[in-house]
């Protein structure tokens, strides 16, 4: 199903050892009155959304993007970033381009909209290891970093995210580099960000039941303990609360996750002690040259956002409900809706734009 309008996330089921992750992003090219009735173009027959073929071994993921004129026919489709497997690139693109659609109407009339970023992952269930070029270079870079030339480990880790198809596993390592960089960096927004996407691959790979993990369960613990710390650390309640129902899942009764515990409750006491309770974001580019975004969870249905350094275009609230865009700017507090939960606000944008989002105490 596609939705036209601010951020959804769709998950197709995997099969067996495949698992493709899409979220659609569709705007309207053109600023039109916001009376104005739009109707969001709708795809003809019941062909499947792009994918690679079954039984394809190589790991590939990419961001691409494409435009359905006023005929329903696609054009202009564009890979904005990848790991460099052509032929995976030249497979979806073809698709993209064979795609039709009843177009998108404004009052009455059709428009051109544009679809995307999408996001495409494929990853497969096979033995992990390092090809010999990358494992050279990965080595090189940590003995730099342990040698405090921190400069020096950056420019390897920028070589090894250009070397071309690079499989999940590398990808994974190249995350944990750049994380523990970005720490010595004190670069705690850009760390956070480095280890999500190194755990989101071992999510996909745990929801897909992989025999092969990316990471070991060991250090997996101690890369979500950080997360929730830094979670923790920028008030992101929800967000930690989710990470820490993760380790849970993975090690119950580890130390590692005890501590975590400890650590969550005492930060949820000084939240419910908080009227108002702000977390600084900032939009990190969806693609390089692309539009920023930026997403927490909810703890709370009372919400403003303010102290914006940069361009805001949109703000979404997506819940289990349903989504539902907030205007922006506005002079009073956001409410999720009464009966509304599993929440989270999504904030789009120029890239580098930051922010506060404060949750308020109802009442």
């Amino acid at each position: 199903m596609l939705h036209y309008g601010r951020s959804t996330t769709e998950v197709e089921t995997p099969r067996k050892t495949l698992l493709v992750w899409v979220m659609l992003i569709l705007c309207a090219l053109v600023a039109l009155p916001a009376r104005a009735q739009f109707v969001p173009p709708e795809p003809i027959g019941a062909g499947a959304d792009p994918s690679l073929p079954s039984g394809y071994e190589t790991e590939a993921w990419l961001v691409y993007t494409y435009e359905i004129d006023t005929t329903g026919a696609v054009v202009n489709p564009e890979i904005h970033s990848s790991n460099g497997v052509l032929q995976a690139e030249q497979s979806i693109l073809n698709q993209v381009s064979a795609q039709q659609f009843r177009p998108a109407m404004r009052n009455g009339n059709p428009v051109k909209v544009f679809v995307g970023p999408v996001f495409y992952t494929w990853i497969v269930d096979k033995p992990r290891e390092l090809s010999p070029d990358f494992d050279a270079m990965y080595q090189q870079a940590w003995e730099r970093f342990n040698a405090e030339d921190y400069d020096g480990a950056f420019d390897l880790a920028a070589q090894l995210k250009a070397i071309p198809g690079r499989s999940g596993y590398e990808e994974v390592k190249w995350q944990i580099l750049a994380a523990s960089i970005s720490s010595r960096w004190d670069d705690t927004a850009a760390e956070l960000s480095h280890l999500e996407r190194a755990v989101e691959l071992q999510t996909l790979a745990d929801g897909n039941r992989f025999k092969n993990p990316y990471i070991e369960r060991n250090q997996y613990l101690l890369m979500l303990e950080r997360i929730h710390s830094l979670q923790l650390e920028r008030s992101m309640l929800a967000d930690a609360a989710a990470t820490l129902d993760k380790m849970i899942a993975i090690g119950a009764g580890s130390e590692v996750t005890t501590r975590a515990k400890e650590q969550h409750l005492a930060s949820d006491r000084q939240f419910r002690s908080m009227p108002d309770v702000a977390i600084a974001g900032e939009l990190t580019p969806i693609y390089r040259g692309g539009p920023g975004a930026w997403e927490t969870r909810l703890s709370r249905g009372v919400l403003r956002l303010d102290g914006v350094r940069g361009k805001v275009d949109g703000v979404m609230l997506s819940c289990a409900q349903g989504d539902q865009s907030l205007r922006f700017p506005a002079t009073e507090p956001w409410r999720v809706p009464v009966g509304w939960n599993q929440c989270k606000v999504e904030v789009s944008g120029r890239s580098g734009t930051r922010f506060q989002l404060h949750q308020l105490a109802s009442g």
